[in-house]
């Protein structure tokens, strides 16, 4: 992230209104563009189903089709994530930047390996014909190494690059979905043979971006190695609490939407796909209205704060005088938490303006009860949650990895726990337990962050070094090696 800020700092230091909206615009693109990108393609493709006159069970089952892609895609993603990203840095620390194109074959095999386990579960039991399983195979895969290649290059500072392959893939998708829609005729055809051509013109967009990633990618890293590919493994053992982190973390946001599935209102669509239309659409457009977060949080965090996080462990690592650590921590705690109050007073205004918006419009926008309740209840827990990840991140910054874990497990139990608890009220309690879980993670990561960076010297000087206590995935690693 660091290269984000550099890029803004020099934004930022030529004062000028203009200077200032490419600063905004440039944080869009790199934190939000891949997203909005995404969410524009399945709206615009959604539109042009419904357009057509396709049934409800055609945007059904391609609706759930691509979700159940998405949300599994990024579990996996997640039980990775945060190691590979530790390991990478350290390959960048060491000058051994030949060995990360190996690491992104290693990484890249272990997460196709998973999604094939996946599928074969899910082949075993749906009654989806096997054409259609292998083109669900095909984007689950596709979308796996997507996040891959998303995470190397934004190592590298790749970031304009990431946008446009999202942009170019996109327009191929709804390109090829307009085509299908419009000129093949689909609606002819039984609803599953329908959504196969929807779901196959869609892949080939997502297909589209994966290359145009992978492009990017080679020219990033010219040199490479396809040796040790499963090294990365070690780093299971090592940083066990960051695998806990990323891995608990992606799941407490999806264990709300598993349980309640399965609770009233849900759908069992083609006996393959659980599936909560309400839920699941409010849950969808919640995630929409924290993007400011992550835009504000690479202007804010990235710009000021990372200034003087690096003073302060520059005096740490460089030997400065006790009076210098001082002072410079003094500064860092007071920026971070301007930086903190400022992050959460937007975000909070925003939401609140999207939840006025919501209830002063609702009758204009459609929206009726219980749908309108989970909206803004969600909306709420979308807050909580955005911070929630800012402060995990800000944690692992000060090296606190026991600490961002804790809030995983908080979060995915806390979520988890009280959707069960709450699913008899039915739809008149759907949201409420990912927003009271949400809130919860955010004030025990919120003193957590506090109290730690309080006694920052002490942490920085007495840190030890990390024990490897266990070589299980080392071993596997090597046997992987080996096949």
């Amino acid at each position: 992230m660091a290269g984000i800020g550099f890029k803004m700092q020099e934004l930022f230091k030529e004062d000028y209104f203009s200077a200032r909206i490419r600063a905004y615009g440039f944080a869009s693109l790199v934190t939000a563009g891949p997203w909005i990108v995404v969410v524009a393609v399945l709206v615009i493709v959604q539109w042009l189903i419904q357009s057509a006159g396709l049934s409800i069970a055609v945007r059904e089952l391609f609706l759930a089709s691509i979700s159940y892609c998405f949300i599994f895609s990024q579990i996996i993603f997640g039980a990775q994530n945060l190691i590979v990203t530790r390991y990478i840095a350290d390959l960048f620390y060491e000058k051994r930047i030949n060995e990360v194109y190996a690491t992104f074959l290693g990484a890249s095999k272990t997460a196709v390996g998973a999604a094939v386990v996946l599928w074969v579960i899910f082949v075993c039991i749906s009654p989806l014909p096997f054409v259609y399983k292998l083109v669900l195979l095909i984007l689950f895969a596709v979308m796996n190494l997507i996040w891959i290649l998303f995470m190397f290059l934004t190592a590298a500072k790749y970031y304009q690059p990431i946008a446009y392959s999202f942009m170019i893939g996109g327009i191929v998708s709804v390109g090829a979905v307009a085509i299908v829609v419009y000129v093949a005729e689909i609606g002819e055809y039984s609803v599953q043979a329908t959504v196969l051509s929807l779901f196959a013109a869609f892949t080939s967009g997502m297909i589209i971006t994966l290359f145009s990633l992978y492009f990017s990618f080679l020219i990033s890293f010219p040199k490479r190695t396809t040796e040790n590919q499963f090294a990365y493994f070690v780093y299971f053992d090592r940083y066990p609490s960051l695998f806990w982190t990323g891995f608990l973390y992606n799941i407490g946001v999806w264990v709300c939407n598993w349980i309640i599935w399965f609770g009233e209102g849900s759908s069992y669509i083609e006996g393959s796909f659980r599936f909560h239309t309400l839920y699941d659409t409010a849950i969808f457009w919640s995630y929409l209205s924290i993007i400011p977060t992550m835009m504000l949080f690479v202007l804010s965090i990235e710009t000021r704060f990372y200034q003087r996080y690096r003073t302060f462990y520059g005096y740490i690592n460089e030997g400065g005088s006790l009076a210098q650590i001082q002072k410079a921590k003094d500064t860092m705690l007071i920026v971070l938490r301007q930086e903190m109050e400022r992050l959460l007073r937007n975000q909070g205004l925003f939401s609140l303006l999207i939840l006025a918006t919501i209830l002063y419009f609702a009758a204009e926008f459609g929206f009726r009860q219980p749908f309108l309740g989970m909206l803004c209840i969600t909306i709420v827990g979308a807050l909580a949650n955005a911070i929630v990840f800012v402060i995990s991140l800000l944690l692992l910054y000060f090296e606190d990895r026991r600490g961002a874990m804790y809030t995983s497990i908080l979060f995915f139990t806390a979520n988890g726990i009280l959707t069960l608890l709450l699913l008899p009220l039915g739809v008149d309690g759907y949201g409420l337990s990912f927003a009271i879980g949400s809130i919860l993670a955010f004030a025990y990561s919120a003193m957590r962050l506090f109290a730690y960076v309080k006694e920052i010297e002490f942490y920085a000087f007495m840190r030890n070094q990390t024990k490897q206590r266990f070589n299980f995935f080392q071993r596997v690693g090597s046997m992987l090696e080996r096949l």
